[in-house]
């Protein structure tokens, strides 16, 4: 399942038209999203049960004389289904726009061949690299959480709490609502090739504002790619923290991680206590790894809920393995975690196997496709529904933490995440 990693695609809307010409395409446009929601929704009758809002809606949409204000009327059409995975993209801010452009340059692998020659040479090895900062959101601002030793980032004097102004003199915004969140497109910013400077401006505690220039250093993880985004990177962190807690974080699920969280479990964190995985920023992936996650850190089956997809229901849910961790756990999760964060949070939240704790997730958790249309626009349209144990969806939702924790800053400039310290602190008591 690949929700989130969809959620950045770009879209330019056009001007002014005349009447007809207007009306003409509004009709379009109409039809062709209308038709293809219909084909790949999960409700076979899609069409006959949402006809009369159809009907309400379809005046005013053929009445828009531009494409930013049929965008916006065929929206309300799409939300008046109450499924948020189905829209039209409205269009993006100038900052954004310029800082996935950036992106894409940045995370580019490196030609082969040489300026003014025609004799192609070895390129160097094609691996991510980035500055060593783990970030966050809090209050409107993005600031790190932790720092890779020996890092560029680490070398250049940056500390936890520092937060993050701008990269590459683009400006972040995390103040404003995007359908992916500015930490992540931070995170993209700083990543790019092997030796590569980025300039990040930074204010610290005592607000005093600086700008550094940084030489990437490879991270030692892979690039991937999926659909029309640009690369990006797994990241995976262990370690053991006082009173033998393991704590793990992960950005996304997929195989490679997976085997990570494995190998730790029977391996460096054998002999914990309890266990915090951290599900903040995770942007998810595809649906059968939340169970498999399950079945390595929980003796007991864990079921998932349902997938409806048309006529098929799949009911996932996991298979405990001999060597998984039996202890205590505790998850971490923010309204930066995605996907198949959100499905194995709820899960566990709903067999009581695990303690929730932080803010509540993004509620973007839906099988979805993002195209192009014939018409110009890009549409977003689900193609199956989540329905939690407990008989509740995720999507426009989200799912709740047990326990409600703000990660302050404050905290943050001290040396502590007090996300992680409050779940520490509840597991030392079991």
């Amino acid at each position: 399942m690949r929700i989130i990693l969809f959620l950045i695609s770009i879209l330019f809307i056009g001007g002014n038209l005349s009447a007809g010409t207007a009306q003409g395409r509004a009709k379009q446009v109409l039809n062709e999203v209308w038709n293809e929601v219909s084909r790949r929704h999960f409700d076979k009758n899609f069409k006959q049960q949402y006809q009369k809002l159809y009907k309400k809606f379809e005046p005013a949409i053929l009445k828009c004389r531009d494409d930013k204000k049929l965008s916006r009327e065929i929206n309300k059409l799409l939300r008046a289904l109450g499924q948020s995975h189905i829209a039209l993209m409205p269009p993006v801010s100038a900052s954004f726009s310029r800082a996935m452009s950036t992106i894409r340059k940045n995370t580019a692998p490196s030609k082969n061949k040489k300026r003014g020659s025609h004799k192609k040479t070895v390129p160097p090895p094609d691996l991510p690299a980035d500055t060593g900062v783990t970030l966050s959101q809090s209050n409107n601002q993005i600031c790190v959480t932790r720092i890779r030793k020996n890092s560029p980032a680490a070398k250049a004097g940056i500390k936890m709490g520092d937060v993050i102004l701008a990269i590459n003199k683009i400006v972040l915004h995390p103040e404003k609502k995007l359908y992916i969140g500015w930490p992540l497109i931070a995170r993209a910013l700083l990543s790019g090739q092997p030796g590569s400077k980025v300039t990040i401006r930074i204010s610290d505690g005592k607000n005093i504002k600086r700008t550094v220039t940084l030489d990437r250093q490879v991270n030692g993880e892979r690039w991937f790619k999926l659909g029309v985004l640009p690369r990006s990177y797994s990241d995976f962190y262990a370690t053991i923290l006082p009173g033998k807690i393991g704590y793990i974080q992960f950005n996304e699920f997929s195989t490679p991680m997976l085997l990570r969280f494995r190998k730790a479990i029977i391996g460096k964190l054998r002999n914990i206590k309890a266990l915090i995985i951290d599900m903040r920023g995770n942007i998810g992936g595809m649906l059968m790894y939340p169970p498999w996650l399950a079945a390595w850190c929980c003796p007991e089956t864990v079921p998932f809920g349902k997938l409806v997809i048309r006529s098929t229901t799949l009911q996932p849910k996991s298979f405990p393995q001999a060597k998984c961790f039996r202890g205590p756990l505790a998850i971490l999760i923010n309204n930066y975690s995605y996907s198949c964060a959100e499905i194995f949070a709820a899960g566990m939240q709903d067999a009581k196997k695990a303690k929730l704790f932080g803010t509540t997730t993004s509620g973007k958790c839906l099988p979805s496709m993002f195209f192009k249309l014939h018409s110009g626009f890009r549409l977003q349209t689900v193609m199956g529904n989540i329905i939690r144990v407990n008989g509740k969806g995720i999507e426009r939702i989200g799912v709740e933490p047990d326990e409600k924790v703000i990660l302050s800053i404050k905290s943050l400039r001290k040396g502590q995440d007090n996300v992680i310290k409050t779940a520490r602190k509840y597991l030392l008591k079991q």
